[in-house]
């Protein structure tokens, strides 16, 4: 016999959450009697995380070129003058990133130059475990934004409160008591039975809908998940749903992030309540032959950027939506033998969006006065950045999310 218990453990939403158990269930029902923050911009402001894997070279994102040892460092790779997208007399854009310039001249993008942490780790998988967790000594252990979800109670509300448009749940998103949606697509993102038995599929969903909405208990772990079960296969119509109804105007470039973005515009257009989208797209380790990688990742980041942005646009919803931008580490200042960069340390963050205090943040490391490993020295803490798009667009606790706090870099 097939009892409730035994549904949801094969059903495998047990597993993942049986061996914190206590915790689990005591942080889920701590965080239930708060409320979602509300910022000055209102209680419906939306953050989305762009992830650039790899290791982006900012050097030649926001290039230096009026800046001493640009040129000297790189004789091959460098940009050159005539081709750099001026911001001052000194520091540009990549030149294939002409519309995300234009965005600048608009006023609606805030570059954080030379964004790090102290003691940089140059490996991909911890330096990257850095950022996602905004613990540079590794001492915490749940994503930074799974403590924000948490620290607001809006995952206990509404289990699309934030969701990860990747293939698998970002380290970001992940904590105790948080459940987040991994969403890939909108086609992907369906309760799937099995396939050798299509016409199945309508008798098992009503099962699982009628377990999932029996009394477990309130305190209980069964009880906990069966909600949050429950609340998935709602979402899944509501996802669907969307991705019938959605028919945006906007003609998006045929690129990974592009991709992602628009599934996020899809997902805004349903109006589900999300304030927290995270992407990622990669290809940034470019130890030889950078240029033209870096062209073609650089163009398909600012074409897409634009076009995500002239979407929400046409919803109505531009002044509700923030982007962020962030690197695991950026690349050394001298090119190699290769001509590529190998990994280095501080790198440029974006944050994008029509209520953003447009302009330079920070001075740009310099490219002569470098660290015993011949590397940038940071100019910014990348948590102040965190801090202050929590505080300033999401209206959240920064230390509740963060642990700490960090200067406010008044940019939004």
């Amino acid at each position: 016999m097939v009892t409730r218990r035994r549904f949801l453990w094969q059903s495998g939403l047990l597993m993942a959450a049986a061996g914190a158990a206590p915790s689990f269930l005591s942080r889920a029902s701590n965080v239930l009697a708060a409320g979602p923050g509300s910022s000055r911009y209102g209680d419906d402001t939306t953050l989305v995380v762009v992830q650039m894997s790899g290791g982006n070279d900012g050097i030649n994102m926001v290039v230096p070129y009026g800046l001493d040892g640009y040129h000297q460092a790189r004789p091959n790779i460098g940009i050159a003058d005539g081709a750099v997208l001026p911001l001052t007399d000194s520091i540009g854009l990549h030149p294939q990133m002409g519309k995300l310039r234009d965005l600048y001249q608009d006023g609606r993008v805030a570059i954080v130059q030379g964004a790090g942490y102290p003691n940089p780790i140059l490996s991909h998988f911890q330096s990257m475990d850095v950022w996602q967790h905004a613990s540079p000594d590794g001492s915490r252990h749940e994503g930074w934004l799974a403590d924000y979800v948490a620290t607001t109670g809006g995952a206990g509300q509404n289990l699309m409160y934030a969701a990860s448009v990747t293939d698998s749940l970002n380290p970001a998103l992940q904590g105790p008591g948080v459940m987040v949606p991994s969403i890939a697509s909108l086609q992907t993102y369906q309760f799937r039975a099995d396939q050798r038995y299509p016409n199945d599929r309508e008798p098992v969903l009503a099962v699982a809908n009628w377990m999932y909405s029996q009394n477990y208990g309130a305190n209980t772990l069964e009880g906990l998940v069966a909600r949050t079960a429950g609340a998935a296969l709602s979402s899944v119509a509501e996802v669907q749903n969307a991705a019938a109804a959605y028919a945006s105007p906007v003609q998006y470039p045929n690129f990974p992030l592009a991709n992602n973005l628009k599934t996020v515009a899809e997902l805004m257009a349903a109006n589900m309540g999300t304030r927290i989208y995270y992407v990622a797209f990669g290809g940034f380790d470019t130890h030889s032959a950078q240029t033209n990688t870096h062209n073609r990742l650089l163009g398909g980041f600012s074409d897409s950027i634009d076009a995500f942005m002239r979407d929400v646009a046409q919803q109505g919803k531009a002044d509700k939506v923030l982007v962020m931008t962030f690197s695991e580490f950026g690349r050394r200042v001298q090119e190699n033998a290769s001509q590529g960069t190998d990994h280095g340390t501080a790198a440029p963050m974006f944050v994008i969006g029509s209520q953003v205090k447009g302009g330079l943040y920070g001075d740009y490391p310099s490219l002569v006065d470098l660290d015993g490993n011949r590397n940038l020295k940071y100019a910014v803490d990348f948590r102040s950045v965190y801090g202050t798009v929590l505080e300033g667009w999401l209206g959240a606790d920064q230390q509740a999310s963060l642990g700490a706090r960090y200067e406010n870099l008044g940019l939004v």
